[in-house]
Formats: C-alpha cells, sequence, structure tokens
C-alpha cells in the first residue's frame, strides 16, 4: 500500500488505532499544512478515548445566545469526525473565533458497525431520545431552555437528528412534554453527506452499505438487513417532512469520491442523495472533499471550513429573534388551550350544580 494511500486509510481507522499510530510516529503535519490561528505549534497531539458518549462542550462561549451542536455518524468519534490531520478540531479551535457567543457541543453515541447487528436503522434510531433527554437536561441545568439551537449532523449522524426532531415534535403533556423544548428552540441544520433517499435507481439500503463499508467487511446478509431497514425508514423519515419547512436547512454533498477499508474508492452518498429537492428553507453546499473528510478543516484558510462557518455565523445571527418569536407563539398558545380548559371546567360545573338543583326535593318554607 502506497505511503498517500497509508494516510488517507489511516484517518478512517477507529480513534484507538489512530491514538495508538500517532503515539509511535509522532508524525509532524504535512507540508504545506496551514497552522490555524487558534492553535500554536507546540499544540500537544489530540489522544482521543474510546468510544466517548454523551454530550461534551467544546467551547462554553462568551454570553453565550446559541447551542451548536455537532453529531457524528456511523463509525464516528465524538471529538476524531470532526479532527483533521493537523489535529484541528474545528470546532473547539477554529469557530468560536467567529462565532464567540456560540456554546458548542459534540455529542457522542456507540456508533460502531464492527458487528452485523450494529448495522441497523432501529439502532440509530434509538438514540435519537437519548440525544433529546441529553439536551434538556443540560440546557435546563443552564438556564438556556429557550436557547436557540443550530445542529450540524455528519452522514448517518443525520438521521439521528432527524429522528431526534421527529420525537421532539411528537412529545406532548403527559409524553414527556419537556423534550418539545428541543424542536421549539432549533432553528436550523446543516446536513453533511446524509443519505436522506435513494436515487438514480440505488436503494437506500445500499447507501446506507456505502457508508458501513468505509470501515468494515460488510457482506450479503448486512446488505439484506440494511435494504429491509431502509424501507422502515423511509416510513419513519416521512414523519419529517411535514416540520421540515419549520428549520433553516443547509445539505452538504461531498465532491470527491472516499477510499474504503479495502483500497476501492467509492461516492458513499451523491448529492442526488444528499440533497432533497423541494425542501422549503434548504440551499445545497458543495464540498470538495470526500464523505470522511468533509467535516475535517486544517485551518481558517480551508475552504470548507470558510464555507460552513459562514453558514453558520448567518444562522447564528438570525435564530435568536426568530426562537423568541416561536417561544412567545408557544406561549400564548398554552395559555389559550388551558383558558379553553378552565372555560370548559367552569360550563361543566355550572351545568352538573344546576341538574343537581333541579332534582333536588323542594323544601318547606
Amino acid at each position: 500500500m502506497s505511503s498517500s494511500r497509508s494516510s488517507r486509510f489511516l484517518r478512517l481507522l477507529p480513534a484507538s488505532f489512530r491514538s495508538r499510530s500517532r503515539a509511535s510516529s509522532a508524525d509532524s503535519p504535512p507540508s504545506g499544512t496551514s497552522t490555524p490561528q487558534a492553535r500554536t505549534p507546540s499544540a500537544p497531539i489530540a489522544v482521543f478515548e474510546p468510544s466517548p458518549q454523551g454530550l461534551k462542550v467544546v467551547a462554553e462561549g462568551d454570553d453565550p445566545i446559541v447551542d451548536i451542536v455537532a453529531v457524528h455518524g456511523l463509525n464516528g468519534h465524538r471529538d476524531q469526525a470532526w479532527t483533521a490531520s493537523n489535529d484541528v478540531h474545528w470546532l473547539r479551535d477554529l469557530l468560536p473565533h467567529d462565532i464567540p457567543h456560540a456554546r458548542v457541543f459534540c455529542w457522542g453515541y456507540d456508533a460502531n458497525t464492527h458487528a452485523g447487528s450494529r448495522v441497523s436503522c432501529q439502532y440509530l434510531f434509538s438514540h435519537a431520545q437519548t440525544l433529546v433527554s441529553d439536551l434538556c437536561r443540560k440546557r435546563k441545568l443552564t438556564n438556556s431552555t429557550e436557547r436557540p439551537i443550530i445542529f450540524v449532523a455528519h452522514s448517518l449522524g443525520g438521521i439521528v437528528v432527524k429522528s431526534a426532531l421527529i420525537h421532539s415534535d411528537a412529545a406532548r403533556p403527559g409524553a414527556l412534554e419537556e423534550h418539545h423544548s428541543i424542536k421549539v428552540s432549533t432553528y436550523g441544520i446543516v446536513f453533511m453527506g446524509t443519505p436522506h433517499q435513494g436515487a438514480n435507481g440505488v436503494q437506500l439500503g445500499r447507501l446506507l452499505m456505502n457508508v458501513a463499508s468505509l470501515l468494515v467487511a460488510t457482506d450479503d446478509r448486512i446488505l439484506k438487513h440494511l435494504k429491509r431497514d431502509s424501507e422502515w425508514l423511509q416510513q419513519q423519515l416521512s414523519q419529517y417532512a411535514p416540520i421540515s419547512g419549520d428549520f433553516v436547512t443547509k445539505f452538504g454533498f461531498e465532491e470527491y469520491e472516499t477510499p474504503t477499508a479495502f483500497g476501492r474508492s467509492i461516492m458513499v452518498v451523491p448529492r442526488q442523495s444528499a440533497v432533497v429537492p423541494g425542501q422549503a428553507n434548504a440551499e445545497p453546499i458543495a464540498i470538495h472533499a470526500d464523505h470522511t473528510n468533509m467535516v475535517r478543516y486544517t485551518s481558517k484558510q480551508d475552504v470548507g471550513y470558510d464555507t460552513i462557518s459562514g453558514h453558520l455565523q448567518i444562522m447564528a445571527s438570525d435564530a435568536p429573534e426568530q426562537i423568541r418569536l416561536r417561544w412567545e407563539a408557544k406561549r400564548r398558545a398554552n395559555k389559550e388551550r388551558l383558558d379553553g380548559s378552565d372555560a370548559t371546567f367552569a360550563v361543566g360545573f355550572s351545568l352538573a350544580a344546576v341538574i343537581h338543583g333541579q332534582n333536588r326535593p323542594s323544601h318547606p318554607a
């Protein structure tokens, strides 16, 4: 295997393997790579713990007015998924300088597909409620329940985000009502290489297979499993369409093929699958990178970073006023609902009293 191919493949390896490899070789950044403004040349090499889960604050923000939440995909890692070959974690090292009033989270979940049973759409959906619950708890404890949210979702992490918003939208009194706050507060979503649909005769199951095969020797049995799940997935995600227009949406799509674990390169999620045509408040974004590196930026001069951070800056600027109005509308609706319930109760109580009085025997004066 050539050194170039070895280097590209190394970036695809799980965190535990990358960490050991880096510790032994102590490689320096490639020549010609720009050093980010936010880090010093002597910054330590990043070390990743295996499969970290839950929310991690990578930037607290100065008097934050918006929460940015990053969700990785299959075979992803809460930190490594967003970290370039020169160890720049752009959400931590670059973005806070461009959006200083944002609190930035990375959210991790067990997304390894090294066991066939893990390659399942239902498995992805099972994480959605956990994401909502983690955000609700953190935001309540920090008195930021009504703060605007912007999601950045890579690959199948976009499926987790969509299902989380479906779950949040369905929350009602007596049914995890507090979870509804996440949908109300969500202003925008940046999907990066998320397979929203099959296209040009390619079934969604095959696209899911592409994603899973970046590191895993998938076989026909797993493909059948994914194809079966993809039909269920399409039905589930049909619930997202009615609420999709409530969010400002950017559809990032890769322009380069991605090398797999066995040397061949594939277009993991083509534009036709990464972009949903006709969706309101949506815009496609071309990213000049492969599926893995479309969310890894070496410096502020990286064209991909300039594009994505620019969109995030605009969203972060527009979100507070829009979400404030949305929460005001929700409070008015809740008040009207409660007032209506009180009126119904009062009328029912009065009628009961009248009926009871009519049936009561009269007493002599």
